[in-house]
């Protein structure tokens, strides 16, 4: 396989001044002469372009996209997620490479992922938050029923017989399997936070002798996005599911949370397994030839890489927010954190507004859910900000950082935001602080939302508190630094 990854989110030659809005997802048309690329940004659109090396021919807009793409075998139909319109879009793809919306069919209410049974009969798709797969008659156009499934359905991929599907769950940190006949749940196993994409192989290992044979028919490879692993589970012949192997692919075996493996690819041959790590800009390459899957190397990418493929033996990676790449391997150091200050008392103000910024200044990253998602609701298409630990698929991997600084023995309060992270509305917190600043009560670390500070800093000042206080601004590692604290994730 040649060594060769594509940035397709920046302004990049291959490209010339075209620039993708926040790619979710890639489909390779059947007879491998276009790749689709679903842009999830301010501006939602799907990308016509040219295999390696990369050109975008066309776009074509649409209300709302999010994440599902994918071909029908014969190339000449696509199916797209509709997002907050709750609906699947259908397209037509000609020979040539014109992509043309003919259908939006209604399903539900906010559709992610999108999957053909592999008869190509029926149609089906994910609803975020109701927590069902809506299955649809494409002749129709119809919905023709809906199964429950695990909280936050992420993606759905056929077993080769057609009789079942799986689904991972973004809340429940585990894939589900499900019988077509009636949705039933057949099998539950519970893996890593954050369970996102999915591939299955068929490839067995060569049983060595001595030697117990394979106890899987297939290997379903999942990645889980708050953990800095991907979990192989093996399908036995009844269907059964169990762990058979879990895949580190952090640079260091004590490296701290913050790789983000978000999507999967395998190579043709399915001896190679190669990863889009997010939050680490580079997509890893992991040997899966033999039982137990053995990391070779990094690839360095742009900024946070949301899909990959193999394409004529090419890996090709999308990158959510453009940016430059950076290498990232075993003898990479960790950055050197601030040298600690003499502060006695921290106040650590946290931006508000973008909640991407507002999560990284709270957590080290964002969680992928606010990735993926806080695109639509800054531009309006969402209409909820559920960016907190309210939502259960938003959990941050490492907590918060007043979650660690207690943990630490450090005593903390939050004015403004709560321990979850939500940011408080019809509370004077302004005041209490000020009350508490007056009577004399400081704790060590003082966590609340950025704004007007003049009110703040005047009473500080003047206060036996303030020749000892730093006041820290969406700067973490400030923070930990001066607490004494070790960095979250790799990247705060």
């Amino acid at each position: 396989m040649k060594r060769l990854v594509l940035f397709l989110a920046s302004v990049t030659a291959c490209l010339a001044q075209s620039a993708l809005d926040f790619p979710m997802s890639m489909a390779v048309s059947p007879d491998q002469k276009f790749v689709l690329v679903l842009n999830a940004g301010a501006k939602t659109s799907i990308s016509v372009m040219t295999p390696p090396p990369l050109r975008e021919i066309s776009r074509v807009p649409l209300e709302d996209a999010w994440l599902g793409l994918t071909f029908t075998p014969d190339g000449k139909t696509v199916y797209a997620g509709g997002g907050s319109r709750g609906s699947v879009y259908e397209l037509s793809f000609s020979a040539d490479g014109v992509l043309k919306q003919t259908r939006e069919m209604k399903a539900s209410d906010f559709i992610g992922d999108v999957a053909l049974s592999p008869d190509g009969r029926l149609l089906y798709a994910a609803d975020l938050y109701k927590n069902i797969i809506v299955v649809i008659n494409p002749r129709s156009g119809r919905v023709i029923d809906q199964f429950k499934t695990g909280r936050r359905p992420y993606r759905i991929l056929f077993h080769p017989d057609g009789q079942s599907y799986f689904v991972s769950s973004w809340a429940d940190a585990a894939v589900y399997q499900h019988s077509v006949a009636n949705g039933e749940e057949i099998g539950r196993l519970r893996l890593g936070p954050h369970t996102t994409d999915m591939v299955l192989s068929d490839y067995q290992p060569q049983v060595e002798e001595g030697q117990e044979p394979l106890s899987w028919k297939y290997r379903l490879f999942v990645a889980a996005a708050n953990t800095n692993s991907v979990f192989a589970v093996g399908i036995g012949e009844k269907k059964t599911m169990r762990i058979v192997d879990t895949i580190s692919i952090a640079p260091e075996t004590l490296s701290p949370l913050g790789m983000t493996p978000s999507a999967l690819a395998l190579t043709a041959d399915q001896k190679k397994l190669l990863v889009a790590c997010s939050d680490g800009d580079v997509v890893a390459a992991v040997d899966v030839s033999d039982r137990r899957g053995v990391l070779e190397e990094f690839i360095p990418t742009g900024s946070y890489p949301t899909a990959v493929r193999v394409i004529a033996d090419q890996v090709v990676a999308i990158n959510g927010r453009g940016g430059p790449g950076r290498t990232l391997d075993a003898e990479t150091p960790p950055p050197t954190p601030p040298k600690p200050g003499a502060a006695s008392h921290v106040i650590y103000r946290i931006p508000t507004g973008d909640p991407v910024e507002t999560m990284r200044a709270m957590s080290g990253l964002a969680p992928d859910y606010t990735m993926k998602l806080a695109p639509a609701f800054m531009a309006g298409r969402k209409k909820v900000n559920d960016f907190d630990g309210r939502e259960p698929a938003n959990t941050p991997p490492a907590g918060y950082i007043w979650t660690n600084a207690r943990a630490a023995g450090i005593v903390v309060r939050n004015y403004g935001i709560t321990e979850l992270g939500q940011l408080q509305t019809g509370v004077d917190w302004t005041k209490n602080f000020l009350d508490d600043l007056k009577a004399g009560d400081m704790p060590r670390l003082v966590v609340m939302p950025a704004g007007p500070s003049d009110v703040v800093e005047a009473a500080l000042k003047n206060s036996k508190f303030g020749p000892a206080t730093e006041v820290i601004t969406g700067d973490l590692r400030k923070v930990e630094a001066l607490l004494g604290l070790r960095p979250m994730t790799r990247k705060d």
